[in-house]
């Protein structure tokens, strides 16, 4: 069964209001924020047909955005909740368990406030909402009342006699974040701005913008100047640069000239001038190791800028891409990688890393020798290289003495080990050439040989050995 109301029933029906809205929430609303609520409080009765944004905004006439703004205010205290703004789906909420007044403020803390401020727009009523707003920021912020009168006076000069609140107390929040709060402050706040005029003059020209500049574009100029570090003419030189003149885009290009380090006019020049080359160099760089990138704006700041002034020719960083390809490294962060690797051993030439490379290679084929005369087949890995070192540069053993000991170690289970063990006991004998190593045989110590009384020793003692192991080196042994 379907029981439904019929259109003449919903006409005559009533829409209850709670007294609570009326007492405590409906004095410090403006009329389109009541209307708004009203009828969407209808709504919720049983009127589903009226109840799309287009028609509520038509009816009530009211934009659609307004409405919006309207249902954000009632969020905000607690009343309704926006599920969803596409398409437009609101709860309303239980007065009792959900809603929190605003709160309320003695008239005559804010009489003379008040005065003042509605004088400040004499085309206009100020709304008790506005005036609720100003009060929480005022006990929010702990700025004074004549310092937010200044701050209005401000904005006012800047926007015209029609800027609303939420503008206002951008700009407030804004300057008490940075501990603007008395009236002092204010002044000294304004006089900073006063002398800003000539350099947001010079910006604005470079931009092609007539008139004068707002407050978010002077608070950007003194973030640009004060916080970042760069002089006006830097700053007009970026702004000349740019194809789309604006702000915001000035704003992200002297971000990427504070991330680079860029900070001076001629910087900036010399920065512009190999601009195009960089972007060969990234083109090149990426054809070489396998990938595609679209835009090279990146590329070019987190990668070629970084290596080029580090020193690296194209040269020397295609070589090393090259290299990278061959080693199946096909990323621009492996190769990053292997580029810092090479400036921190001091090769940032071509024919530098090319040096490096024959001595790796030709250190590698020794090692495939030692492990082929093993009996062994198999790649080199970073523990034979160090063992490898360990032997020929630290102990001293030629390449012969060592070949030797890896056909003695040919047949073992662990013959790497087993090297390890015979060349130690080489070198505590002394030896030098093939001969003597050939007289001792590959008879690794047993044990038994070398049964030794343990000495005691002091934590002194052990601690001038350990702990100063750059300067032993065995020679003793």
């Amino acid at each position: 069964m379907i029981f439904k109301f019929s259109n003449d029933y919903l006409i005559d029906s009533f829409t209850l209001v709670d007294n609570l809205f009326i007492g405590e929430f409906m004095p410090y609303a403006e009329a389109d924020q009541i209307k708004v609520y009203l009828y969407g409080l209808m709504l919720c009765a049983g009127r589903p047909a009226d109840g799309d944004l287009e028609t509520m905004s038509r009816k009530l006439c009211i934009s659609e955005d307004d409405i919006i703004e309207a249902f954000k205010y009632w969020e905000d205290v607690g009343l309704v909740k926006i599920v969803s703004k596409h398409p437009l789906e609101v709860k309303y909420l239980s007065f009792k368990n959900q809603g929190t007044p605003p709160k309320k403020y003695k008239a005559e803390k804010y009489a003379d406030f008040n005065a003042h401020l509605q004088q400040l727009f004499p085309d206009r009523m100020l709304t008790p909402n506005e005036y609720h707003e100003y009060y929480n920021f005022l006990e929010s912020y702990g700025m004074t009342q004549n310092a937010l009168l200044m701050a209005v006076q401000y904005c006012i000069n800047i926007k015209g006699p029609t800027v609303r609140y939420p503008y206002i107390l951008s700009v407030a929040k804004s300057w008490a974040s940075e501990g603007v709060l008395t009236t002092d402050d204010v002044e000294t706040k304004l006089n900073e701005y006063e002398a800003q005029s000539e350099e947001m003059r010079k910006v604005l020209k470079a931009l092609g913008r007539k008139g004068g500049a707002d407050l978010e574009e002077k608070q950007l100029l003194a973030k640009w100047t004060k916080t970042w570090g760069f002089n006006i003419n830097a700053v007009v030189f970026a702004a000349k640069q740019l194809k789309s003149k604006t702000f915001k885009k000035l704003d992200d290009k002297l971000d990427e000239y504070y991330r680079m380090n860029i900070y001076t006019e001629p910087e900036m020049k010399d920065y512009v001038k190999r601009l195009d080359s960089l972007k060969e160099l990234a083109v090149k760089v990426n054809k070489t190791i396998g990938v595609f990138y679209e835009s090279l704006e990146h590329i070019i700041e987190v990668y070629t800028t970084p290596w080029t002034e580090k020193g690296f020719d194209e040269e020397a960083l295609l070589t090393i891409a090259h290299y990278c390809f061959l080693s199946g490294i096909k990323t621009l962060e492996g190769m990053n990688a292997h580029v810092n690797k090479f400036y921190s051993l001091g090769l940032t030439t071509k024919e530098a890393i090319n040096q490096y490379i024959a001595a790796q290679v030709e250190f590698d084929e020794a090692i495939k020798r030692v492990i082929a005369r093993t009996g062994r087949v198999r790649n080199v890995t970073d523990a034979d290289r160090e063992f490898y070192k360990a032997w020929e540069s630290d102990w001293g053993f030629s390449e012969e003495i060592i070949l030797y000991a890896a056909e003695c170690a040919a047949g073992k289970t662990y013959p790497m080990p087993y090297i390890n063990q015979l060349l130690s006991s080489w070198k505590q004998k002394g030896v030098k050439t093939i001969e003597e190593a050939r007289a001792f045989g590959d008879a690794t110590p047993k044990k038994a040989d070398n049964v030794q009384i343990m000495r005691e020793y002091t934590k002194e003692d052990l601690s001038a050995i350990f702990k100063g192991t750059n300067s032993f080196d065995g020679s003793d042994i």
